[in-house]
């Protein structure tokens, strides 16, 4: 321990010296070839402490992609293998999580990869600048775990540090969305340090690699890339102050408004140049030294109170998951700060009181109202009571309870809906731009993973020099009370802002295990509190409905999240179905609710199917 503090002080010393860190001093960082030889012969490193680490298979040469034939080009959102899959909304993550399972590393280890491809082929969803939460399966121990390393509100962080930025300039963008003020401690780099060390079995450098590679050589821009970029420079257009305040951004990723073609070749040497330091410095290199320092100048410059301390101080927490059972299975997800496994439990305790397969196949329009009012108790439940454990008394136990559900669901009428402040409960009894992913490895552990970095872009504050877009998270707080969020969900007083504290998030990273207890479905999604609705849709059609993975993935979604008071899809719904809900009393919204899914399911033939939701454009990989 003491040689390792040591370690971290002398990396501390050398950065703020500018010598050591990627500087002229250090070695040249060596060429792709020396890199893939070093992986192929992987150091040895001591073992981490903590749980036992799931038993690593020997690298396997054979190439990546199924003995049958892909699956048609309409459908290469699914992809079946034998051993190991990787599912994101990015082909190239995929690919790169794909790559480290097939060299002998496990699912921790893929996710990892998969996580800093997703930082560079994903800028505007996610990166070094965020957060998230990852629920682990260990197939050895049969243990789960749930990982937080969502980010963290600064120290220097007021409850009405919002309200008074209005005070000051009424006309200007939501400070809790756009500028400093909205930046929380990130934490996705700390996490992935936490996950690597306790649960992988290869080295930081190795895992980084595809990403250095992709950030070097580059990598194609597709549909879902070239729309964001549109979108973003759209806001800079409709706002001009906007290219003063936070032009890094503008003039970098967005190419001074010039949205890039399909098919063009994106570059990101900025951002290679912090994951060369990263990969020879450690996870160190990102919470002080040159890299920390970028932060901070950014974030000040934007009118933010981050500090030298809060990214010290940061620290990732290990949480028991969310458990619930649904007819012949147990659902694990993650706990506050995330909502995601709260309210997924709920909704499906009051589910399990009805026969919703029968009920869907004889009268689809009542299955639909049922899951309505399921989801409108339950999100209700979120504004009041969610938040941060640490800082608020979360009634989890009563919340994910058979007895409250049951309780609720008699409350449920079939032929009409309930006006708002019906739903949930107002007093405790005794007894919420993203990126999902999933990752199977040949002995089974899995992975579910989601981070974020908020909205498209973040706050739009970014590091120069490298590359680093920053979370604006400090809007999932009830930052204006009274008023919605950028997702229109409203959070009570246990979901306001607090030094240190962490703001609650809809992420819901899920595992599904079969009767016998065995792992059978993994799958999360992006969307903000559509994450929530898409998991649970998807969950439904496969576990109720009996749909296959692909049927239940382009399925058309409905959500409800309480408020806004009106029900939404995904798609465009059955006609009859909306006229029947209509005449229950629910007002149809006419925005479009999209949550992308990313999924992996065990087949009865013992391969992996992986789905990758096509309305993004990702792609699943395997072997």
């Amino acid at each position: 321990m003491l040689a390792r503090i040591c370690a971290v002080l002398i990396v501390a010393i050398a950065a703020r010296a500018g010598v050591g860190l990627g500087a002229a001093a250090r070695p040249a960082s060596p060429s792709k070839a020396e890199r893939q030889k070093q992986r192929a012969k992987p150091k040895g490193r001591p073992k981490a402490k903590g749980p036992a680490k799931p038993k690593r298979r020997a690298p396997d040469t054979r190439p990546i992609k199924p003995k049958t034939k892909p699956t048609p080009k309409t459908r290469r959102w699914l992809f079946k293998a034998e051993r190991g899959m990787v599912a994101s909304d990015s082909a190239e993550a995929s690919k790169a999580g794909a790559e480290i399972l097939q060299e002998g590393g496990n699912a921790i280890d893929a996710a990892v990869a998969t996580s800093f491809a997703l930082g560079v082929t994903r800028p505007y969803s996610t990166g070094p600048g965020g957060g998230g939460f990852a629920l682990i399966y260990l197939s050895q121990t049969k243990e789960t775990v749930a990982v937080d390393f969502r980010e963290m509100a600064p120290g220097d962080a007021t409850w009405d540090m919002v309200v008074e930025a209005r005070k000051k300039d009424p006309n200007a963008p939501p400070a809790s969305r756009i500028g400093g003020l909205a930046v929380g401690v990130p934490g996705l780099l700390a996490g992935v340090e936490h996950v690597l060390e306790e649960f992988g079995t290869m080295r930081l450098d190795q895992v980084i690699d595809p990403a250095l590679d992709l950030a070097e050589r580059g990598f194609k821009a597709d549909a879902d890339y070239v729309a964001a970029c549109k979108k973003a420079i759209s806001q800079y257009r409709r706002n001009p102050k906007l290219v003063t305040k936070y032009g890094t951004l503008y003039r970098t990723l967005l190419n001074r408004g010039q949205p890039p073609a399909k098919g063009q070749v994106i570059r990101r040497p900025e951002l290679a140049s912090a994951l060369r330091l990263i990969a020879s410095a450690g996870v160190a290199a990102f919470y002080e030294g040159r890299i920390a320092d970028a932060i901070l100048l950014a974030v000040e410059k934007a009118g933010g109170i981050m500090t030298i301390e809060d990214l010290l101080n940061y620290r990732v927490r290990e949480r028991k998951p969310v458990r619930c059972t649904y007819r012949d299975f147990e659902i694990l997800a993650v706990p506050p700060p995330s909502s995601g496994g709260i309210v997924i439990a709920e909704v499906l305790n009051i589910l399990s009181r009805y026969p919703l397969a029968d009920i869907h196949a004889d009268r689809p329009d009542e299955a639909a109202h049922l899951f309505v009012e399921a989801c409108k108790h339950a999100f209700a439940n979120r504004s009041r009571w969610l938040g941060d454990p640490a800082y608020v008394r979360v009634p989890q136990r009563m919340l994910t309870g058979k007895t409250y559900a049951e309780m609720l669901a008699k409350d449920i009428d079939l032929t009409k809906t309930h006006p708002t402040k019906r739903y949930g409960t107002t007093r405790i009894h005794d007894d919420k731009g993203t990126s999902h992913f999933c990752v199977v490895d040949a002995d089974d552990n899995v992975v579910a993973w989601t981070e974020t970095i908020n909205l498209p872009f973040g706050s739009l504050v970014m590091t120069e020099p490298f590359g680093i877009v920053l979370n604006n998270e400090m809007d999932d707080f009830s930052a204006e009370p009274g008023k919605p969020d950028a997702f229109g969900l409203r959070t009570g007083t246990c979901n306001a802002i607090a030094p240190g504290k962490r703001p609650l998030s809809s992420m819901s990273p899920t595992i599904v295990l079969d009767a016998d207890g065995l792992p059978m479905l993994t799958l999360g999604a992006s969307g903000g509190p559509r994450i929530i609705t898409s998991v649970l849709n998807v969950l439904v059609n496969v576990l109720d409905y009996d749909l296959t993975l692909g049927e239940a993935t382009e399925a058309v979604r409905i959500h409800h999240q309480w408020q806004p008071n009106d029900v939404r899809f995904n798609g465009r719904p059955d006609p009859k179905l909306v006229a029947s809900l209509k005449k229950r009393g629910h007002r149809i919204g006419k925005q479009r609710a999209i949550g992308i899914v990313q999924a992996i399911e065990w087949l009865k033939d013992n391969t992996l199917l992986g789905a990758s939701d096509p309305k993004r454009g990702g792609r699943p990989a395997g072997y």
